[in-house]
């Protein structure tokens, strides 16, 4: 069997639409049977002409693209694409093709196509990895296991498997997964990581046992490398993201 790896970056923009830098979601090749699941929402915003009040409106639809064996990255972005206009009620949502493996997307509001404003709970078993970016300041990445999932030590060839995480191009943290480890055990490592880097615009929180949330600002097109092969895990490893000025201020702590 191919080893299957989980590679999630993800980068979402959460803003007026107008301001928000759009989403693209760069996509490699499928190694191996399995899906590329998400969820898109997108935010409109306007000011009440009588009250001066700004409202905002927000519809979602999830995404799942199957794929049953091996596929080249532009032939796995096509089936992503489909399943975007499968999506939601059928006709308002669609992928845009930036190049032959990178999609934006949007949302039909009215009689106008307006970008995605987020992308949520990304989860890639095809064997290789899913890339979210935008051009965005200041991003604000969560990190979520199963709090059920325990490692078995190895992938699905058999060889040992390992963590890997990546917020920015120098805070890298790999670790090896022993058979036994827990999420949270995994989760609690990657914050010490984060912490004992003391890296100047980062910002980390605890948002649960074998969950938090880590603030980059300052930084022009940060992304998130999230890479899991241990069979135990590599199914309920998932990740997002918030893009915007004042993201989780209120919740987010310094190093």
């Amino acid at each position: 069997m191919r080893k299957t790896v989980v590679l999630m970056m993800v980068l979402v923009a959460f803003a007026a639409v107008a301001q928000a830098e759009p989403l693209k979601l760069k996509i490699g090749p499928g190694a191996s049977p399995g899906q590329v699941s998400f969820g898109l929402s997108a935010t409109t915003t306007s000011v009440d002409p009588l009250s001066g009040a700004t409202v905002s409106s927000t519809e979602s639809a999830d995404v799942v693209a199957y794929a049953e064996g091996a596929l080249t990255a532009s032939a796995k972005a096509a089936l992503v694409a489909q399943a975007v206009e499968n999506a939601g009620e059928y006709g308002t949502w669609r992928a845009v093709p930036v190049s032959a493996t990178v999609l934006a997307f949007e949302h039909l509001v009215g009689d106008s196509w307006v970008p995605a404003g987020s992308i949520s709970s990304l989860l890639d078993t095809t064997g290789s990895g899913t890339q979210l970016y935008t051009s965005d300041h200041v991003v604000a990445f969560s990190l979520d296991i199963d709090p059920n999932a325990v490692a078995v030590g190895f992938d699905e060839q058999g060889l040992p498997s390992f963590l890997t995480v990546s917020v920015t191009n120098s805070l890298t943290f790999t670790r090896a997964v022993q058979a036994g480890d827990t999420a949270e055990v995994l989760v609690n490592e990657f914050q010490a990581f984060l912490v004992a880097q003391q890296a100047e615009g980062v910002q980390v929180t605890r948002t649960g046992a074998t969950s938090l949330s880590v603030k980059l600002q300052g930084t022009t097109g940060a992304a998130l490398n999230w890479q899991v092969t241990d069979t135990g895990l590599f199914q309920g490893a998932t990740a997002g993201a918030v893009v915007g000025p004042s993201i989780l201020d209120s919740q987010l702590i310094e190093r």
